[in-house]
């Protein structure tokens, strides 16, 4: 029986290691999590993916600042997901934590208006971490052009993954 050499060992770690890492991103995406925390009864909850897609889903078609083309965004309402927390009714606001560690502060008055989603895909993929995902916010800036500016395209983060309710 022949023994690998250390560059034949090399080789074959290698291949494996850009196997695991090619993995579609759909697999990425099914095992996201979204942490909430703070003002609510478990102290901070850790929701799945299907835990999200469980609950009553809204499509957006909008083109942030940042997409070259409009995406359709599908997810389940903001206020929704604070509700599946079991989030304290004396609650005032949601801070939005993404990957990168970039944070919006949104407002449950913001929430009850404008009715933002917490997108789950884009264009019928599952968004995954290195595309804007596990999770964008996404607001309806065609329907209500009045957001339609700086101050709510900068709460449109993605790469969410955890919301802080106060």
């Amino acid at each position: 029986m022949r023994l690998l050499t250390r560059r034949g060992f090399q080789c074959v770690l290698g291949a494996a290691l850009c196997l695991t890492l090619a993995a579609p991103p759909q697999a990425a995406a099914q095992d996201s999590t979204l942490i909430v925390a703070g003002r609510i009864p478990a102290g901070e909850l850790i929701l799945t993916r299907a835990e999200l897609l469980a609950l009553p889903q809204h499509e957006l078609t909008e083109q942030p600042m940042n997409f070259p083309d409009a995406g359709k965004f599908r997810g389940p309402l903001l206020a929704d997901v604070l509700k599946l927390a079991n989030a304290e009714a004396g609650a005032t606001e949601a801070t939005l934590v993404a990957l990168d560690e970039y944070k919006v502060a949104i407002t449950v008055a913001e929430m009850d208006k404008y009715q933002p989603i917490l997108a789950v895909d884009l264009d019928g993929v599952p968004l995954a971490g290195h595309d804007f995902g596990p999770y964008y916010v996404m607001w309806p800036f065609k329907e209500r052009p009045e957001i339609d500016n700086e101050t709510f395209q900068a709460k449109a983060i993605w790469q969410v993954i955890k919301i802080d309710v106060r």
